[in-house]
């Protein structure tokens, strides 16, 4: 993402306070977590082969017309856009997707529900952590919505069911299936006021094991802003923040919050 003051200032002060390798961390799950997801090199099979789409969409000079509801890209600009440009400004990292997989995995989840597809490169990430597993995701972008479904297809992935709508249409559909929703994946429309929406909408979803995980909390000043608020928020047990994402947990074994920031 584009580096701004709010983000330098942010990351340095994460920098300078954040716990490494799960020192100063008293709560059994979260040194759990630090062990097997956030400090966790160990590489999965599958992570190579999805490092190699990685580089293929990087490559890609096929243009896509965008149609953008949400806040916006900071480095893309026209509404013509080449996936290769896409996938160098406006995808998660390699070791963010890879931190996602482990993350599921460890949490042995059935049912996710992303927003914000774009090019489909997460949702693949997900849907790789077993083929039982089911994942939803929402994209408001009609061009972005096919590519990822196409991305799918080519790569053997059945198990992701597409919808292109905008996320107040689909959000609570998505979520009120009968299966329960063990993560939510925050991606798409970065400003405070959509992102407390979209938490709140969850909220009435989540079950004592369900994570909801959020992109770019460090974005704007009004995605921090929404951070500061969901991680205080009184259902929310414990609060994970590693400067390019954060995740909160509800689980009832932890009786006092818990509000970690970690450097990875």
């Amino acid at each position: 993402m584009t580096v701004n003051f709010h983000q330098a200032f942010h990351f340095l002060r994460h920098f300078f306070t954040a716990a490494r390798k799960g020192h100063g961390v008293h709560s059994p799950f979260a040194y759990q977590l630090c062990e097997e997801v956030f400090y966790n090199t160990a590489p999965f099979y599958v992570f190579n082969y999805l490092d190699a789409i990685r580089r293929q969409l990087l490559q890609s000079g096929l243009e896509l017309r965008i149609e953008d509801y949400g806040a916006g890209s900071k480095k893309l600009k026209s509404d013509a856009r080449k996936v290769g440009e896409i996938a160098a400004a406006g995808i998660s990292t390699k070791k963010q997707s890879e931190t996602l997989f482990r993350l599921i995995n460890f949490m042995g989840c059935k049912k996710c529900v992303e927003l914000g597809t774009s090019l489909g490169l997460n949702s693949l990430y997900m849907a790789s952590v077993n083929s039982s597993i089911r994942i939803i995701t929402i994209e408001g972008s009609p061009s972005l919505g096919l590519f990822a479904q196409q991305l799918a297809r080519q790569n053997a992935k059945n198990n992701i069911e597409f919808i292109t709508a905008r996320f107040d249409d689909a959000l609570e559909e998505a979520l009120d299936r009968p299966q329960p929703t063990d993560l939510v994946y925050f991606d798409g429309h970065h400003t405070y006021e959509a992102t407390l929406r979209y938490f709140k909408t969850a909220l009435k979803y989540r079950h004592a094991n369900t994570v909801f995980v959020f992109d770019d909390i460090y974005w704007s000043k009004g995605m921090t802003r929404a951070w500061k608020e969901i991680s205080a928020h009184p259902e929310v047990r414990m609060s994970i923040d590693t400067f390019f994402t954060g995740y909160v947990f509800f689980r009832e074994e932890i009786r006092e919050k818990v509000a970690l920031k970690f450097y990875t």
